[in-house]
């Protein structure tokens, strides 16, 4: 009769198989956290970039060149473009640049795909669009990821200002 109720209590008593116990509770927990960081560090990263990238092209835009020959836009996004291809490599795939400007020097009255004259507020806008890198966050998070960077500088006077 004693080694009946002595048994349960040996059982209770065996720490065998504890460590592996508390792996298999705290691995999918340190697994989220490092996927989440992994996230968030990529996201810092392309979020860094395409503000770089914004803020190259607003530089390039307001020296004016290409204002004579018509290629200014083109000239604009080459500039800001290369920042962007650590992000999407060469072929550029995800990554938008938009150019504007605000001919009355507010916010409002945009006129897209224009540099600007003279003494005119421009604005250069870089989006980049990514899937999360990561299974497990990434199906909590949205199927694409939009990264905006944004950089508004007034043109310098090449010219007469209007």
């Amino acid at each position: 009769m004693r080694a009946c109720r002595i048994w349960p209590l040996r059982l209770w008593r065996g720490e065998g198989g504890v460590g592996s116990l508390e792996v298999a509770f705290m691995l999918p927990v340190l697994l989220a956290m490092l996927f989440g960081l992994v996230e968030f560090g990529y996201n810092l990263f392309a979020r860094s970039t395409v503000e770089k990238a914004a803020q190259v092209g607003a530089r390039f835009a307001i020296t004016g060149e290409g204002f004579d020959t018509g290629n200014r836009l083109a000239l604009i996004k080459e500039a800001a473009r290369p920042l962007t291809q650590v992000l999407s490599g060469s072929s550029g795939t995800g990554v938008t640049i938009l150019v504007r400007s605000y001919p009355n020097g507010t916010g409002a009255a945009a006129v897209e795909n224009s540099g600007g004259d003279p003494c005119q507020t421009v604005e250069v806008q870089v989006d980049y669009r990514y899937a999360p890198l990561t299974p497990l966050v990434g199906s909590l998070l949205p199927a694409q990821i939009t990264v905006t960077g944004r950089e508004r500088m007034v043109n310098e006077p090449w010219a007469i200002c209007k």
